[in-house]
Order: C-alpha cells, then sequence, then structure tokens
C-alpha cells in the first residue's frame, strides 16, 4: 500500500506537468478560434512593396543556406531493398505522399501546382494542420505515417514539419525543455522514426527544412535554425533520405526575410503570407514546391516535368522526349 501511496502523487505530478505545458497553446488557439498547437494558415492577401527582387541563388546547386545547410545532394546509398527512383511515365508511375503541418499543406499546394499534371506522377497529400512531432496526444505521426504507408505506397515521401515544434514536452516522465540535449535526443529520435518508417516501406524520403521567418513572427528563426539542425542531421544519418533546405529561397539580397520577390517577369509577387511563417498562394507555394523539383532534379536525376510556371523559369528542366509513336501495319 505504501509502494501504490507514494506512486499516486508522482503520476499526478507527470500529468500535472504536461497539462501546465499545453495550457499556454490551448489559451492561444481559444483566443484565436483556432486549433491548439500551431498558428493557422490565413488566406493570403496581396499588398505592394518595394522590398522585392528576383529569386535568391539558393535554388541553384552553389547555394549555401545561411543556416550553416549545405544544398540538396545525392544521398547516401539507399539501403538494402529500397529501390532507386526511376523516371516516372505511364508504366512506371511515381506515388509522392507529402506528409507535415500546416507549412506541408503549403508546400502540398505548390506541388500539385507544379507538377500535379506531369505524366505518371500521383501527388496525395496528407499534411495535417496544427500538427507536429512533438504533440502526440493532438496528433500521432507515427501512426498516422504508418496506415498511410500501407494505403498509399508511395515511392516518395516530402515532409516539411517543424511549424508547431518548438516546444518542450513531456515524454516518460521527463520534460525535454526545447533546445536542450535531452530534447535535441527525443526528438531526433521522433524525426528518425519517420524516417526509418518510410525507408523501410520502400519510400524515398525528401525532408524540407524550414524556410527563414519575418522578423516579430510567432516562430523565430533562432528556433527554426534549432529544428533544421535536427532535421539535416537525422537526413545525414539516414540512407534514403534527402534534406532540402529552403532558408534562403525566401530572403532579400541582403541576407533577410522578405515577403515579396519579382518573378521572370519583373512583377512583384506576394510569397508569404501576413503571419510571416506561412507561404502565400500561388506564387510562394509554387517556389517551395520549386525547390524540392529542382532538388530532386539534381540528386536523382528524376526530372518531374513541371507545368511551365508564370512565375519562377529557373524551375523549368529539361524533360524527356516522348517515346515515337510508331504506326500501326
Amino acid at each position: 500500500m505504501r509502494r501504490v501511496a507514494a506512486a499516486f502523487p508522482r503520476r499526478m505530478a507527470h500529468a500535472l506537468l504536461a497539462l501546465l505545458l499545453l495550457l499556454p497553446a490551448a489559451c492561444d488557439a481559444a483566443a484565436s478560434g483556432g486549433t491548439a498547437g500551431a498558428p493557422m494558415r490565413p488566406p493570403a492577401t496581396r499588398t505592394r512593396s518595394a522590398a522585392a527582387h528576383t529569386p535568391p541563388a539558393s535554388a541553384t546547386p552553389a547555394a549555401q543556406a545561411a543556416e550553416g545547410a549545405a544544398p540538396a545532394t545525392r544521398p547516401s546509398v539507399p539501403p538494402p531493398g529500397l529501390p532507386p527512383l526511376v523516371q516516372p511515365d505511364a508504366r512506371h508511375p511515381l506515388t509522392v505522399l507529402v506528409v507535415g503541418d500546416s507549412l506541408g499543406m503549403d508546400l502540398g499546394y505548390g506541388l500539385r501546382a507544379v507538377i500535379g499534371g506531369a505524366a505518371g506522377v500521383r501527388l496525395v497529400l496528407r499534411a495535417v494542420g496544427s500538427s507536429g512531432l512533438a504533440n502526440r496526444a493532438y496528433y500521432d505521426w507515427e501512426a498516422a505515417l504508418g496506415r498511410e504507408l500501407a494505403a498509399v505506397r508511395p515511392q516518395l515521401v516530402v515532409a516539411l514539419f517543424g511549424g508547431n515544434d518548438a516546444v518542450s514536452f513531456v515524454q516518460d516522465g521527463r520534460l525535454a525543455r526545447f533546445g536542450s540535449d535531452l530534447w535535441r535526443s527525443l526528438y531526433g529520435a521522433r524525426v528518425a522514426a519517420l524516417m526509418r518508417e518510410a525507408t523501410r516501406a520502400g519510400a524515398h524520403v525528401v525532408w524540407v527544412g524550414l524556410p527563414v521567418m519575418a522578423p516579430g513572427a510567432i516562430l523565430s528563426n533562432a528556433a527554426m535554425q534549432e529544428l533544421n539542425a535536427v532535421y539535416r542531421s537525422q537526413a545525414a544519418a539516414h540512407p534514403g533520405v534527402l534534406y532540402v533546405s529552403t532558408w534562403e529561397l525566401f530572403q532579400a539580397p541582403s541576407g533577410g526575410y522578405t515577403r515579396y520577390l519579382r518573378d521572370a517577369s519583373g512583377r512583384l509577387q506576394d510569397v508569404r503570407a501576413p503571419d510571416g511563417v506561412h507561404v502565400a498562394t500561388p506564387a510562394g507555394n509554387a517556389l517551395l514546391a520549386s525547390a524540392v523539383v529542382a532538388a530532386l532534379d539534381r540528386s536523382e536525376g528524376l526530372r518531374l516535368c513541371p507545368a511551365p510556371s508564370p512565375y519562377w523559369h529557373w524551375a523549368q528542366f529539361d524533360c524527356p522526349a516522348p517515346a515515337p509513336v510508331r504506326p500501326a501495319p
């Protein structure tokens, strides 16, 4: 009885600690009318600003991301049993599963616009707003990804997380404070679990890093760099996983965040949402997606034949010529 009585206060203390960690997010969500855990994706608006320029060099192979990540390069040898990606066509379709939070939703919309009509490409968008890897009580991505992999059977998984993960959490009765060694270890293990789950199911993984955030946004750039460091290191440690940095993609030539960029025709395009976190439709989504398509072209030689872009001409790639049609005998 003494052991039971002693264990009871400890369990109550752990439960109370978890409740206190989730309370601020729940209060913020209630005040904004959203779901606890993340900033909701606002509608994009169009205003004019002089702070715009042509797309940065971060989409080119020689670019270096401001957070210190190298551009996407060829991944290490895939694990045994993971087949190589092949050029999609009618006989060899490519199924792409897109997962993540509301930023992952932005990426999914961009991929749908850029390669949704490409021959042999099937896009399955499964990102969930307000979700993440820190708050398993809200959405358990490890369990959900297993279900999606079994149902969709993709050859490629594209992931963008982190908008809701710059938080502390409790695991096994331990408080992992954001940015601590314990947090890096436990959060890194959660990222690694998704990577292993996808590759063991026969899918290559593209893990997309978080972009730079606006000054004063709800998400700080220091926190985004902390998260990106975890994604980058875990991708390097897991064969079959490619990390793609997007840090410079939404930067001005001076190196700071910008909400506006000039497209290939010189027109100002609104590429980020007013909250300074999300990506604006349609030009910003297309910019983010084009960076992923370009990375696959560079690292895998996978030409997904994107639709002609009215915004970013650098995102156009040579596509294989269609096979000649033989006349009927």
